[in-house]
C-alpha cells in the first residue's frame, strides 16, 4: 500500500511539473494560457497577450476594448469586422493605457472608428489593413504613437491626430481615403515620413495649430485635391523647414513638392 502511495505521488508531481514547464512556455512565447477562441468575443475586454483565432463579426456592437497596460494583441490573419461605418460602434478602443501593440496580419474595417486611442502613450499599430472604416484611426490627447506599415484602403478618412505629441506615421500606403488620408490638429513634435498616398481630398492636411511637425519623403499619386495641405493658406512658417523630399503636384502652400 505504502509503494501504491508513493508511486500515486509520483506520477501526481511528474504531472504537475509537466503542466508547469508548459504553462511557463506559453507566458513567454506571448500567448494565452487558454487559447480558446470563445474567451474573445464582440464587445470584449481584452488585455496582456492575446492572439485571435477566429475572426469577429460584430452585428451592431463594439469590437475589443483593451482592459490593461502592457498589451499585446495579434490578429494572427484574422479579422475584427462592424456593421458598416454609418452606424456609431469602434472597432478597437485603447482608452488611458501605456505600452499596447496591435498587430496584423489582420482587418479592421467596417466601423465608424476602426481603432479610437484616447489619452494613452506608447501605442504601436502595425500590418492592419483599414477598409470600409469613416475614420480608421482616431487618436486623442495622446503621445508616443507609432503607425507603420499598414494599409488604409476606401475609407472616409484614414488617420486623425487631436492634440498628439512626439509621434510617428511611417511606411503606410492609403488609397481611396476620400477626406483625407492623414490629419493633424493642434499636434506637436510628430513625424510623417516614407508614405504612399493616393486619391484623397487632403493627401496630408496639418492645421494651423500644430507645430514641428516633420514629412520627409512621402509620395503621392493620382490626386484629386491637395498632397500636402499646411495650414490651409493661413500662416505656417515654423514649419516651412521641416518639409522636404515629397513626391505630389499640388501643395498649400505653394513649392512644398518636388
Amino acid at each position: 500500500m505504502l509503494l501504491l502511495e508513493h508511486c500515486i505521488l509520483h506520477t501526481f508531481a511528474v504531472t504537475f511539473a509537466l503542466f508547469f514547464v508548459l504553462l511557463c512556455a506559453e507566458l513567454a512565447n506571448g500567448q494565452n494560457v487558454n487559447p480558446d477562441p470563445s474567451l474573445i468575443t464582440c464587445d470584449s475586454n481584452v488585455g496582456k497577450f492575446y492572439t485571435l483565432n477566429e475572426s469577429l463579426d460584430c452585428d451592431f456592437e463594439n469590437g475589443i476594448a483593451i482592459s490593461t497596460n502592457n498589451t499585446v494583441i495579434n490578429l494572427n490573419n484574422s479579422s475584427i469586422l462592424g456593421p458598416g461605418y454609418l452606424n456609431p460602434y469602434t472597432g478597437v478602443l485603447i482608452s488611458n493605457k501605456e505600452n499596447v501593440t496591435l498587430k496584423g496580419n489582420g482587418i479592421v474595417g467596417h466601423f465608424q472608428i476602426g481603432v479610437y486611442i484616447n489619452n494613452s502613450k506608447n501605442v504601436d499599430i502595425s500590418v492592419v489593413n483599414f477598409t470600409g472604416n469613416e475614420i480608421s484611426i482616431y487618436v486623442v490627447n495622446s503621445s508616443g504613437i507609432l503607425i507603420d506599415d499598414n494599409q488604409f484602403y476606401t475609407n472616409t478618412a484614414g488617420i486623425k491626430f487631436y492634440t498628439i505629441g512626439d509621434s510617428v506615421i511611417s511606411n503606410n500606403a492609403f488609397d481611396s481615403n476620400d477626406i483625407s488620408s492623414i490629419s493633424l490638429f493642434g499636434s506637436h513634435d510628430n513625424i510623417i515620413n516614407d508614405n504612399l498616398i493616393s486619391s484623397s481630398l487632403n493627401g496630408i492636411l496639418v492645421d494651423i495649430k500644430s507645430t514641428n511637425t516633420t514629412l520627409n519623403s512621402n509620395h503621392f499619386t493620382r490626386s484629386f485635391g491637395v498632397d500636402i495641405n499646411i495650414g490651409n493658406g493661413g500662416k505656417f512658417d515654423e514649419i516651412n523647414n521641416l518639409i522636404s523630399n515629397n513626391t505630389c503636384s499640388i501643395s498649400i502652400p505653394e513649392t512644398l513638392c518636388r
